[in-house]
């Protein structure tokens, strides 16, 4: 699961379809993997999606989920499995993701997980020079654990 191939990490972070849903209109034209040992990069060996584990703090991350259009609609297991590895693997006792409010697939994929909407950071996130809403999604090792690391169906 875990994965220092900086140019498979790129791949998937730059891929078109990928790279405009991940950014905002700040947001520099090519992704670089910062390969620094704070950050944990998860993959698979199908190599169709990334989740970036950045530190909050020594118990808290928050999530960075990036599939190619082959997970699209159905990388649940992916993400769950990828997100389990680094809270079995980790000190991370809580995980959270902070997605804009128009990315409804992201949306339902953490709720499937398990995550519970946490709140609302209003006009956070700017895209195609609009600001919107991001949502913010956390989800507690003991939480992760308690659900037995199923998708739920919506």
């Amino acid at each position: 699961m875990l994965v220092k191939d900086k140019e498979a990490i790129a791949k998937v972070f730059n891929h078109p379809a990928v790279y405009n849903w991940i950014t905002d209109d700040c947001s520099p034209e090519i992704y670089e993997p910062d390969m620094d040992a704070k950050f944990i990069y998860l993959m698979d060996d199908t190599k169709n999606g990334v989740v970036r584990l950045d530190p909050i703090n020594s118990i808290c991350c928050q999530a960075h989920i990036a599939l190619t259009p082959k997970l699209w609609g159905s990388g649940c297991e992916f993400v769950r499995d990828v997100i389990a590895w680094g809270v079995k693997n980790t000190l991370y006792m809580k995980v959270i993701v902070m997605i804009p409010a128009f990315n409804k697939l992201t949306i339902r994929l953490v709720e499937k997980i398990g995550f519970s909407r946490e709140g609302v950071i209003k006009k956070s996130f700017l895209k195609n020079w609009k600001l919107y809403d991001q949502e913010l999604w956390g989800l507690t090792k003991t939480d992760f654990i308690k659900e037995g690391l199923k998708c739920q169906e919506q």
